[in-house]
């Protein structure tokens, strides 16, 4: 083979190996989604988190919105494997709290309104395969809830459940 065909071949080879070792092997088309109701009605502006339970990748989520989640591959992190799931949906309580961050701002008041059983002590656990996957969650009223763990600015941020 001429020299000029030679590195032609190489430069393809390498640019091919390049772009395996950039996209990676799977998970890049993985999802999860579907839909998360608290006590028949849709969960608005909480969170879904899912911790793998092998401990070697980093947990991943996204928001709820209209009760509806859509966790993606590559950018979220998620990949095929066996996840804890974890709900969280703060709701303002109607009052205004001084801020964590600081004290002259006052800001609203949040609180957690899913039952820990779904969050902090949550057994729930979803199987996530390459490709596209579907999980729905009916989380039912009744449990205990997490007492804040801080008011103001600090539980304005939801973090991220399974039926």
């Amino acid at each position: 083979m001429p020299r000029h065909q030679f590195r032609i071949a190489l430069s393809s080879a390498t640019v091919s190996c390049l772009f395996v070792l950039l996209t990676g092997c799977g998970g890049g088309n993985t999802t999860l989604e579907g839909q998360v109701t608290f006590g028949g009605q849709p969960v608005d502006g909480g969170a879904i988190t899912l911790m793998p339970t092998g401990g070697k990748d980093v947990a991943t989520g996204a928001r709820i919105v209209g009760g509806k989640y859509v966790v993606k591959g590559k950018a979220d992190k998620l990949t095929p494997g066996t996840y804890k799931v974890q709900i969280h949906w703060l709701k303002p309580t109607g009052k205004k709290v001084k801020s964590t961050g600081d004290p002259n701002e006052m800001v609203e008041e949040t609180e957690e309104v899913i039952p820990m059983e779904y969050n902090v002590n949550s057994k729930l656990s979803v199987e996530i395969k390459a490709g596209s996957n579907t999980q729905n969650f009916d989380l039912k009223a009744g449990g205990a809830v997490a007492p804040p763990a801080n008011t103001g600015a600090q539980q304005k941020k939801g973090a991220g459940a399974v039926d």
